[in-house]
């Protein structure tokens, strides 16, 4: 008698990026576990590599130790191939892992399912995937060679892997800086260097199809609506959060004493970048207050570009939802952006993303703060929301905490960074609801 086999159903490209993205995370951790990845020579404790693995990949930048002085130039490189693997995400997943599921995934079928570019217009070309790379080693190389001309006279031939780790974790908006004790800190006199950085950020937070439609715009002339409410929310919200920070430097200019005017300029725009899931921190100027951590907070929620190496809300989610608000109030029935109507599908997404997040972060801070009650509430909050929106800015939880909190702040930044919508779609299963296309009556409910 044959033997039927039953045909095995293929994984769903989300459930794909989610697995993938485990497996870095678990050979990452074993890799910086061995003792030749510290510079003290011993094994390194398995909770903190994978916190730091975690870290890394998810393009977070949260550190439980100095990334100069604990790693090797081996731990280095294996925290620079993380970041990198984590900033260009669906790009580098899809190609270099859905051959081990047997089954050749479309690119676009899993960027789509990864909610990082639509399924029409840019994503519709094939070249995307040769594109994004070649975007990105010419942004990263180029920031690299700049800020060498820098690094190598202090620290020679090292100088040229710091630029180029410097460079990766700011375009991929990563945080992990290898720059020395004091980190930015210490080069608030060479604004070169965290001019370039600024810009990196700025590149890798505003998205993969915003360059491609920048770098078309001489031949066709078009800006897409969506490469236009990024820049001009990305201006938006740098503009407030060099305000917000400026104001922080003169009102405890006490604390920023060793800085001129020019370095309290530099630095207070430098975080304003950085505050938009990149991590990197002048002077601790992102949480010198309650005022401070508070604004901040608010900066990392909203985050960075669909499509980009940024985490975050999304700056495109964001204006949505003010858009569906501001259509509310004026008793519109579409909410609109730019003359255009915003379908319901897009409205409901967004919706769905913020439920979700606000969701998963009130979890993690109601676990944190049940299992050490001593730390300030505003710093639990703080750190939960750095871990979510992959920032990389700490007040000290992480380090403090015991292992249930760094367990808890590792499956914080995952699920940031793969989006809790895709974690949710990744651990479902079945076909779905078999009524999906069944009409329902109305509901009448008071609301407000």
């Amino acid at each position: 008698m044959p033997i039927i086999k039953k045909k095995q159903k293929p994984l769903q490209p989300v459930r794909v990026l989610v697995l993938s993205l485990l497996c870095v995370v678990a050979a990452g951790t074993f890799l910086l576990c061995l003792p030749f990845s510290s510079k003290d020579g011993q094994w390194t404790d398995f909770v903190d590599c994978l916190f730091t693995a975690t870290s890394a990949t998810s393009v977070t930048g949260i550190s439980l130790y100095n990334t100069f002085q604990h790693w090797t130039v081996f731990g280095q490189v294996i925290i620079v191939l993380m970041m990198q693997i984590g900033g260009l995400g669906f790009v580098t997943i899809v190609t270099f892992f859905n051959f081990a599921i047997g089954r050749r995934m479309g690119f676009i079928q899993a960027s789509a399912a990864a909610g990082e570019v639509s399924t029409g217009g840019f994503a519709g070309s094939k070249r995307l995937f040769i594109r994004i790379v070649a975007y990105t080693l010419v942004m990263e190389l180029t920031g690299a060679a700049i800020m060498a001309f820098t690094f190598v006279p202090r620290y020679g031939a090292y100088g040229i892997f710091v630029a180029l780790f410097m460079a990766v974790s700011s375009f991929c908006n990563a945080g992990f800086d290898i720059m020395g004790t004091e980190g930015p800190t210490a080069y608030t006199d060479c604004p070169q260097v965290l001019i370039v950085m600024m810009l990196l950020i700025f590149l890798g937070g505003i998205g993969f199809v915003v360059w491609d439609n920048l770098a078309n715009y001489r031949k066709t002339k078009h800006l897409q609506m969506h490469t236009k409410l990024v820049l001009i929310v990305n201006g938006i919200l740098l503009l407030i959060g060099f305000a917000v920070y400026l104001t922080v430097g003169l009102m405890a200019r006490s604390h920023f004493s060793d800085m001129n005017t020019g370095e309290l300029i530099l630095s207070s725009a430098f975080s304003s970048f950085s505050a938009r899931t990149a991590g990197f921190s002048i002077a601790d100027m992102p949480y010198a207050n309650d005022f401070s951590k508070l604004a901040t907070i608010g900066l990392m929620f909203i985050g960075g570009s669909p499509g980009s190496t940024a985490g975050g809300l999304k700056v495109t989610t964001f204006s949505i939802l003010l858009a569906t608000v501001a259509a509310e109030l004026k008793g519109r029935e579409d909410a609109s952006l730019f003359g255009h109507r915003i379908p319901k599908k897009l409205v409901y997404k967004s919706v769905t993303v913020l439920v979700l997040s606000v969701a998963f972060i009130i979890i993690a801070f109601a676990s944190i703060y049940l299992l050490d009650s001593e730390m300030p509430e505003v710093d639990i909050l703080y750190e939960v929301i750095s871990a979510f929106t992959t920032t990389g800015f700490s007040t000290g939880v992480s380090a403090a905490g015991g292992i249930a909190v760094k367990l808890i702040l590792s499956l914080t930044m995952f699920v940031g960074r793969v989006g809790p919508v895709s974690l949710l779609l990744s651990l479902m299963t079945g076909k779905g609801s078999s009524g999906k296309d069944k009409v329902l009556p109305d509901c009448e409910l008071l609301i407000g």
